[in-house]
């Protein structure tokens, strides 16, 4: 085992920061450590994590060092191994996921305390036939046009509001206010419990048994929250009454890069518990991402004054730049972006596009053409095109799911699975069912003509439904129909791709939240500029005002800001005073002689 003077010594030959030290090797044992975008914040949490675990002065409980993704979970543990202290990474400590660690400490031993049940309630995978014909799981709500449709518990999501438990639907049900608590409350008396529902119950469990909180916090006496901004509600409810009961915890985030507002993140979290708990904030300004021209320029994005770069840029391209964009397929800036990575010496592989929303993903990718098709047969053109535009065969495999269970909703096959899931039978229909989606020779490609397209799914959800068994008289072509495309779009594809375009990389700033991309071009509405604008005016910490600064905080080298002419025409000057030049590809004429 490496020495505490040897590990210190490999810690400091890996060439930190001044503010990178003072975090590692801080005396205190509570801190906000605000870290600005590629400033190197896991690198610095797995070292602090280490320093502390290496010199613990506890005779029992252990550390925990808690992050929200596997990825930074990974990091954590490979830069543990690396500097000779993986027994850190044993009990008593703890590295892991908050989900993780609220199944293992909370609700694994003590989940069936919340009910007074023998056993531990488990996680919601999906709807028995039943449970929708079960009244006391579902509450009432109103939709558009006063229609009262019935919202499911497993679609119901807890949270605080005036030191009360409020619940509201989740977005797939319109997000309304519910008086869902019986609901939810009468899910668990099954016990289940969901993905939104978990660290509600924990809370709901430590209130009711102070004692389990102060246990917990002698198991862990210090806590490290990595990526802290992204702790929602219910997260900072439970840290809050971890820390009553002893347990000393450290926040690293940056409250610039809170941008999970739908799942209850709140960007004030981090400064509101650092006055709340009187603890100092030690900054983390300098990125290793971003050169000095983007940071420059993107400082006024975020609300980070102290934010600075690496050092200057390797080419005279290398900065941030907007463009005036006139196209509703963004073409002006694609084709500026393209242009501009070339005279940069950038690889185009290296590249990304990246929208502040799926619309404009699906404007850059080409046309949406099934958009008019009704009920199921659109959600399964929905699954094929996030199978082949969007890659998320997880979300295509649950659409399909869903729509072969209301084929069949009082076939008692699916009532057998769901208690069985482990059963040969189970695995079987879950296989069969993937297989299905995951070849568009079962699902067909969203890239065929719509009246091909109709036809191939129902012969394929027909040869499914019998490889699964649940086929009988199950009329598929009262399911699947043609309603809604016209002549034009049955003899054209379901979704039309955009090829003049170069092949680059494609996704949202919420898909690469956390990553380092060579040359980036960000794209948005008219609507979404203009309210990034708005807050910078007001100086408020607005969610697309920090959605944007992310965005633009991935670039390396290069980044190009898409602004539709209508904003670009108005606020032209505003973005050249903040440091961004301007890119007028516009002007093909004058492209590369006013470019710099």
């Amino acid at each position: 085992m490496i020495s505490i003077d040897a590990l210190r010594d490999a810690i400091l030959s890996q060439n930190p920061t001044d503010e990178q030290k003072d975090a590692i090797f801080a005396d205190e044992l509570e801190f906000l450590l605000r870290a600005a975008p590629g400033s190197g914040k896991t690198w610095t949490s797995s070292r602090r994590f280490i320093w502390r675990g290496a010199n613990w002065p506890y005779s029992s409980g252990g550390l925990a060092l808690l992050s929200f993704t596997n990825a930074a979970i990974r990091e954590f543990k490979e830069a543990t191994i690396t500097l000779g202290r993986s027994d850190i990474l044993s009990d008593p400590n703890y590295v892991g996921t908050f989900d993780a660690f609220v199944e293992r400490f909370i609700l694994t031993p003590f989940g069936h305390l919340i009910t007074g049940d023998s056993q531990r309630p488990k996680f919601f995978l999906a709807p028995r036939p039943g449970d929708w014909k079960n009244n006391k799981l579902l509450t009432y709500t109103k939709m558009k046009g006063n229609r009262t449709i019935p919202v499911p518990a497993w679609e119901t999501i807890p949270f605080p509001q005036d030191n009360t438990v409020a619940y509201k639907a989740s977005s797939t049900f319109g997000g309304q206010e519910l008086n869902g608590g019986s609901a939810v409350m009468n899910l668990m008396l099954l016990g289940f419990y969901t993905h939104s529902q978990r660290v509600f119950w924990a809370c709901h469990l430590l209130f009711k048994r102070p004692h389990i909180v102060k246990v917990i916090a002698r198991r862990f006496p210090e806590i490290i929250i990595d990526e802290a901004q992204d702790t929602n509600a219910w997260l900072l409810i439970l840290l809050d009454l971890l820390r009553e009961k002893g347990a000393k915890i450290t926040l690293v985030g940056d409250p610039d890069q809170c941008i999970y507002e739908f799942s209850m993140a709140d960007a004030t979290s981090l400064p509101s518990l650092r006055d709340k708990w009187n603890i100092p904030e030690k900054p983390l300004s300098q990125s290793f991402r971003c050169n000095n021209q983007i940071a420059s320029a993107v400082k006024m994005i975020g609300g980070n004054d102290a934010f600075c770069g690496y050092g200057d840029g390797g080419h005279e391209y290398h900065r941030a730049y907007i463009i005036r964009e006139s196209s509703k397929q963004f073409s002006d800036s694609i084709r500026g972006f393209q242009s501009i990575v070339e005279q940069g010496n950038l690889d185009i592989a290296s590249a990304a596009i990246i929208c502040r929303a799926h619309g404009q993903l699906e404007s850059v990718r080409g046309e949406v053409k099934y958009s008019k098709l009704k009920g199921k047969t659109k959600i399964l053109a929905k699954a094929a095109f996030l199978r082949d535009c969007r890659y998320d065969y997880e979300q295509a495999y649950k659409l399909v799911e869903a729509i072969i269970r209301e084929m069949a909703p009082n076939n008692d096959f699916w009532e057998r699975m769901d208690e069985n899931p482990d059963s040969e039978n189970s695995k079987a229909t879950r296989l069969a069912i993937w297989q299905y989606v995951k070849s568009p020779k079962g699902l067909p490609a969203v890239s065929q003509h719509g009246g091909v397209w109709i036809q191939d799914l129902r012969r394929g959800l027909t040869d499914l439904m019998q490889i699964i068994g649940i086929g009988g008289d199950i009329k598929i072509g009262k399911w699947i129909k043609k309603t809604g495309l016209d002549d034009a779009q049955m003899n054209s594809p379901l979704f039309a791709e955009q090829n003049k375009f170069p092949s680059v990389r494609q996704d949202t700033i919420h898909q690469v939240k956390g990553e380092s991309i060579d040359a980036v071009l960000a794209v948005g509405s008219l609507k979404f500029w203009n309210s990034v604008v708005k807050a910078i005016d007001n100086d408020e910490s607005t969610e697309n005002r920090r959605i944007a600064y992310v965005a633009m905080t991935r670039a390396r080298h290069l980044l190009v800001v898409a602004l539709p002419s209508g904003h670009f025409d108005k606020h032209l000057n505003k973005w050249e005073e903040w440091g961004f030049k301007l890119l007028p590809y516009n002007n093909p004429a004058t492209f590369w002689k006013d470019v710099s």
